[in-house]
């Protein structure tokens, strides 16, 4: 990968369309991984031919975001944003992927992934989980320390603001046909679906439709997680309704922990493929 130079991370931002200044918003000392994570990304998109298939489709949604804008105001809801995209794409680069994977877009509070892989689907939602929480702890730091250039926060609310703050994410996976347009846009039936029923899932889990648990069963059983039922959806285009799901790991099962094991070792750059 070429050098990087930390305090100008805008060819970044733009290359991945993420809001500009998202990176320059972290303190440097997260800023560093988190930018060469980034780049792991951009790297392996360059390096990956995009065929047109079938992929698992994941959407990524802030939550809570609307009400923090209007308590707090468009600077510290706007960082919100800019760090939550950071964490999600992050995540892609500090897992060691299986298969194909690609960032797509940013779309507005939300972030649309395509995956090959739904070990990857998984290993990327355990981690993004982690990353989140430790964004978490950098805006608590960076408010008391006052090290974000953004208004001064009342000291009498400072502790319910960091609170509201707390980055928690919606998280959908569908399956479908996907293509890709000049502009590198995802043109899929299932990705417009994906969007449409994503308020269906009202939990902080990897939730997914009724295909996607038919086709993954087998496997998710073996590295340690099931299937939650959620709720009875229609999708769009569909005659019928159809159950929903939530993938959640077995409570007191090896093969869980086994997954921790893995995801703590891909913090190693070395054994990241570039």
């Amino acid at each position: 990968m070429k050098d990087i130079d930390y305090d100008n991370l805008s060819s970044l931002e733009k290359e991945l369309g993420l809001p500009l200044g998202s990176m320059k918003s972290i303190p440097i000392y997260a800023r560093i991984p988190a930018a060469d994570a980034i780049a792991r990304v951009m790297e392996m998109e360059r390096k990956s031919l995009f065929r047109p298939g079938l992929y698992y489709i994941v959407l990524a949604d802030l939550t809570g975001n609307t009400k923090f804008n209007a308590n707090y105001g468009n600077a510290h809801a706007d960082l919100r944003v800019q760090w939550f995209h950071t964490a999600v794409i992050q995540s892609i680069g500090e897992i060691k992927l299986s298969n194909y994977v690609t960032f797509s877009k940013t779309i507005g509070d939300a972030s649309l992934l395509i995956f090959s892989s739904i070990h990857d689907v998984i290993n990327w939602s355990e981690w993004l989980n982690l990353k989140l929480e430790g964004f978490d702890k950098e805006y608590e730091m960076a408010l008391y320390e006052n090290q974000l250039d953004l208004p001064v926060v009342d000291e009498e609310i400072i502790e319910q603001q960091i609170e509201d703050f707390t980055l928690k994410a919606r998280r959908l996976v569908h399956i479908g046909e996907v293509r890709y347009t000049d502009q590198n846009d995802p043109l899929s039936l299932a990705v417009s679906q994906t969007f449409k029923m994503e308020k269906e899932f009202s939990e902080t889990k990897l939730g997914c439709t009724e295909i996607v648990a038919k086709t993954i069963r087998p496997t998710i059983q073996e590295i340690g997680f099931r299937l939650e039922e959620n709720r009875n959806i229609r999708i769009a285009g569909e005659e019928k309704d159809s159950m929903s799901y939530y993938i959640v790991p077995y409570k007191k099962n090896k093969k869980r922990h086994t997954i921790n094991r893995n995801i703590s070792d891909m913090q190693d750059p070395a054994s990241i493929p570039c």
